[in-house]
């Protein structure tokens, strides 16, 4: 059985879905969204990590919320092609980023621009 949710029921939905973000130490962006993230240049490594049961090296980068300046430090991790697309941006001095995500899984493509 299915039923149209009251408009307190999708409140406490979202207040969950906005504490989970809140608590997590990880920027996650859903398919199609857009973000604007400050990049701390002097806070970012590559990271050994395991991605569909492989191996390999993600670039982790410390992030905020430029529009929620109260808002603790968040770990943002990339690949290596995402990851050169922002370290030629933060060479350039830019790092407040629009980031934009397009797909999913294996065929997630981020796309970043100054803010």
């Amino acid at each position: 059985m299915t039923s149209e949710l009251s408009e307190k029921a999708k409140e406490n939905l979202r207040r969950n879905e906005d504490s989970r973000k809140k608590d997590s130490k990880y920027v996650k962006i859903e398919p199609g969204e857009k973000r604007t993230l400050h990049f701390d240049p002097e806070k970012m490594e590559p990271v050994d990590s395991e991605y569909n049961g492989e191996k390999t090296i993600r670039y982790q980068y410390t992030v905020t919320d430029p529009n929620q300046p109260d808002q603790s430090e968040k770990w943002f991790q990339l690949s290596k092609r995402n990851s050169a697309q922002v370290d030629t941006l933060l060479a350039e001095g830019k790092s407040i980023l629009k980031v934009h995500r397009i797909g999913a899984g294996k065929d997630t493509l981020y796309m970043f621009t100054p803010a």
